[in-house]
């Protein structure tokens, strides 16, 4: 299996552990990644402020793939969902197709509309399969109790994303399950961490992020089990500060799902990027140690 790989920007940048795992349980599974040299922004943070130039950005990332003749797998739920968005239009509206690829002419580029675009987790459920990675499996982490925080844009929405069902987790729960860990439900499982309105209203990002970490720590987990660098960046480099705002103590370790499943796989801690999540999961750790 190979792909052409679209970290995003925000893993580089404030999470190069979600990359860093991404990376090694690949090379385990036998998924080959293909950097996207030149690639840019997939526009997510333009959409609602010049739709066009989005398009345009998210665009000129899809013809790099289509050069290589792969499809594109990212991490990031927001690219997930942007790039996804951007395909659908440009293959469904002949005359933004005309106008992008018009503009694209004009750096010497073209689209033709050739490009799947997968996140991870989507590639490990239909492409290589639960069966291969219940295989490779070397360390089960059995005894541990996990909540699934999905993010916003993984299953939704699903008339472009196709992915699992809009309001159920049922897709994710047996991607976590075939580490051997046992998911425990909870309250509000498909709310949004908070992030999204972090930077216009602080405070209710923190509240909202505040009822999901409570709902979470009453349901009596090891861990949350994230898919998104956006809800780990709140749930587990801002829990602290959570915390502050609240007056409440949660102490939840947060693991990216690459990280969890590279456990299991019988990939060092240390080689996960593990060493850099606020929250350290020790309960996960000695439950290695014990299996071990």
């Amino acid at each position: 299996m190979k792909y052409a790989f679209f970290p995003g920007c925000l893993s580089p940048s404030r999470i190069p552990s979600y990359e860093l795992a991404t990376r090694r349980i690949a090379e385990k599974l036998g998924i080959e990644l293909v950097d996207l040299e030149g690639a840019n922004c997939c526009g997510y943070y333009l959409m609602a402020l010049d739709h066009f130039s989005a398009l345009a950005l998210g665009v000129r990332n899809l013809s790099l793939a289509e050069d290589l003749g792969l499809d594109i797998l990212t991490i990031c739920t927001g690219c997930f969902s942007t790039l996804n968005e951007t395909n659908n239009i440009f293959k469904e509206n002949k005359e933004k197709q005309a106008e992008v690829n018009k503009l694209m002419k004009s750096i010497g580029r073209e689209y033709k509309g050739n490009v799947e675009i997968k996140h991870l987790a989507k590639v490990l459920l239909e492409d290589i399969g639960l069966e291969k990675i219940r295989e490779s499996i070397k360390h089960p982490l059995e005894g541990l109790k996990l909540a699934i925080h999905p993010g916003c844009h993984l299953v939704r929405p699903s008339d472009h994303l196709h992915f699992g069902n809009p309001e159920d987790l049922d897709v994710l729960r047996e991607l976590v399950k075939v580490t051997g860990a046992e998911v425990i439900e909870y309250p509000d499982e498909m709310a949004c961490c908070g992030f999204v309105i972090f930077g216009v209203d602080r405070d209710a990002s923190l509240k909202i992020a505040g009822d999901k970490l409570r709902a979470i720590k009453s349901s009596g987990v090891d861990a949350i089990i994230t898919f998104c660098g956006f809800c780990t960046l709140m749930f587990d480099r801002n829990q602290p500060i959570i915390e502050k705002f609240l007056s409440e103590k949660y102490d939840i370790p947060v693991l990216l799902y690459p990280q969890l499943l590279g456990l299991a796989l019988g990939i060092k801690p240390e080689d996960l990027g593990i060493d850099e999540n606020r929250v350290k999961p020790k309960t996960v750790l000695e439950a290695l140690k014990e299996e071990g």
